[in-house]
């Protein structure tokens, strides 16, 4: 999906076979010497020179390249330059969108299901970006609707749903029921680990409520060729 939108707005787009997982799983369950030799092989395979920004699609990911990535590597002098360069390009999905390509509306088609969304966490509190959505949302025609609690955690968190997963069962509970009184049958995210959380538990529920990336819903969007 992301790739599709890429394409219309003509970004020439690289993929290192190479490049691994961030590491933020084996960070997050204290295995640092893991984490570091993740971030080593990442900083190797992405040819830095040769690109004007390094683009994500989960907002986890994003956060941890662009904050624990100079902090792992700063005692390697071959990496630790490679690795605050990486810092600067890392960019998630939203933003290059918006504030970069500056998608408009004349791209898309409007309409669709009312929408609605939930605010990954690392992409709010932890990078910052809350606007880059909406206006993404706005200029693609999506009948949303804002949630109460658009910015309250899903109750993933990684391994947390699975070492707490009766509290992760509630917050999930309580982040459905939100976006239920939305009306909306569409929920977005930007971040995979949101989506299994919320797509299972709306599963579950046996709710009519289908969650998408924010790629796979402006794609949904976009005006193909042809048509």
């Amino acid at each position: 999906a992301a790739l599709s939108l890429f394409k219309s707005e003509q970004v020439a787009v690289k993929f290192p076979m190479e490049q691994s997982c961030c590491g933020l799983p084996v960070q997050m369950m204290g295995e640092i010497e893991a984490a570091e030799q993740v971030a080593v092989q990442n900083v190797l395979a992405l040819d830095l020179d040769a690109v004007d920004y390094v683009v994500t699609l989960c907002a986890s990911c994003a956060s941890h390249l662009k904050k624990a990535y100079p902090e792992l590597l700063k005692n390697r002098a071959s990496l630790a330059l490679k690795a605050r360069n990486l810092a600067e390009k890392i960019i998630p999905f939203s933003s290059f969108c918006n504030d970069v390509l500056k998608v408009k509306s004349d791209k898309f088609t409007p309409g669709g299901p009312k929408t609605t969304y939930h605010a990954p966490c690392h992409l709010c509190r932890g990078l910052g970006v809350r606007e880059a959505p909406h206006t993404l949302f706005k200029e693609a025609g999506l009948d949303f609707v804002q949630a109460d609690e658009e910015e309250t955690c899903c109750g993933f968190g990684g391994t947390y749903s699975a070492k707490f997963p009766s509290i992760s069962a509630e917050i999930l509970s309580r982040k459905l029921d939100d976006a239920r009184r939305t009306g909306a049958k569409r929920l977005i995210t930007e971040c995979p680990g949101c989506i299994l959380q919320l797509r299972g538990g709306a599963a579950r529920k046996h709710m009519d409520l289908m969650v998408s990336h924010i790629a796979e819903a402006l794609n949904e969007q976009l005006i193909k060729k042809g048509s």
